[in-house]
């Protein structure tokens, strides 16, 4: 049994705890190990209903025969965990990206830590809809939605294996999810970019320029090399869903001024290697490629020098790209914003167009 931490309310309830961190009770079903967020309520309510849930349990719940437990069958033998091994053993038969086979690897391990233990069988939606509930709470919406995607595929799996007969999680809704971090304004990218160049390396407000004429994700503009330059033209093979795009050097941003054959001669300037951007600050790669995330923290730092600091939810350097759809939006059409983007799709170039309620509409 798991050792109770130096700060547990023994005056509580069995089952019940309070989380100081969200300021939330929190009841633990004991028969499947599942925490249920009671939310933010008095003491004396959460006391009262945690005492009425676990009289409940006692009342109802019967352990499993030991008769059952003998039967050799998929349903009574198989634990979540168990079936998570071979479950991920089909994902790496799939055509996915190591990045996603990794993410997907954590996303089961956190699984197996909350409910590996329990039969497959026993896997309820009320359980499915509980275990959601912990991110919701702790307002961790995207989290929620990516982990009930997972839990869909893992039981839809079991039931083309036949370990399962029904899907515990499709009756679940998917959790709304609410994007709290802010768009960049045009201002403010002039702001920090003052501040990155008096007070950062030579290649960060290059990188920045970069980003805005291109439109281009971090991870793409982290692997830009003068290689790709063919013809006049930058070709782009975005890391994330493989689209291409060919963008002429004389692709001016009207609103900056910026031509990106200009900021390219400027990244010749403070050359190292092959690639556009590079510094002092490299990745482990052997290549001497920086890392997407040296691009988020110098821009965390350099917006940390200007009165932005105090910006409740700040924009990140993948904002750059939203502005540079947003900019291009207006200045030559949506069409263009799309292409430049790489979208397969107009709802998706809509969804970077948004400005999240920090711009009007010009009449």
């Amino acid at each position: 049994m798991a050792r109770r931490p130096t700060n547990y309310d023994k005056s509580l309830p069995r089952n019940l705890t309070y989380r100081h961190k969200y300021r939330a009770y929190y009841w633990r079903n004991p028969t499947t190990g599942v925490e249920i967020s009671m939310g933010r309520i008095t003491r004396r309510d959460a006391i009262a209903q945690a005492i009425e849930a676990n009289s409940y349990i006692e009342q109802n719940y019967s352990p499993v025969l030991l008769l059952e437990r003998l039967k050799n069958t998929p349903e009574a033998d198989c634990t979540l965990e168990e079936w998570n091994k071979r479950f991920l053993t089909l994902i790496e038969r799939r055509v996915l990206k190591p990045k996603t086979i990794i993410k997907r690897k954590n996303q089961i391990k956190r699984i197996n830590k909350e409910m590996g233990k329990l039969k497959i069988s026993q896997i309820t939606t009320p359980v499915i809809a509980a275990y959601l509930e912990i991110f919701i709470v702790e307002e961790k919406t995207t989290a929620a939605a990516d982990m009930r995607s997972v839990l869909v595929d893992i039981f839809n799996t079991a039931i083309s294996e036949g370990v399962v007969k029904l899907n515990p999680v499709t009756p679940t809704k998917t959790p709304r999810i609410i994007v709290k971090r802010s768009r960049l304004l045009l201002d403010e990218f002039f702001l920090i970019r003052e501040a990155a160049t008096a007070n950062m390396p030579a290649w960060f407000p290059i990188a920045m320029d970069l980003a805005l004429v291109t439109g281009q994700r971090r991870e793409d503009v982290a692997r830009m090399r003068f290689n790709d330059i063919v013809e006049g033209r930058l070709l782009v093979e975005q890391s994330k869903y493989g689209s291409r795009v060919s963008i002429p050097l004389s692709l001016r941003n009207e609103a900056t001024g910026l031509v990106l054959s200009d900021v390219i001669a400027r990244c010749k300037a403070i050359r190292r290697n092959d690639y556009l951007l590079c510094g002092k600050r490299l990745s482990s790669a052997r290549d001497g490629s920086l890392h997407p995330d040296t691009l988020t923290n110098a821009f965390a730092d350099a917006k940390n020098l200007t009165p932005l600091v105090a910006m409740e939810n700040p924009p990140s350097f993948h904002e750059i790209r939203s502005l540079a759809g947003r900019l291009y939006s207006k200045e030559r059409g949506k069409e263009f914003a799309q292409k430049l983007l790489g979208h397969k799709n107009v709802e998706q170039t809509d969804e970077y167009l948004d400005g999240r309620g920090r711009e009007y509409t010009i009449i």
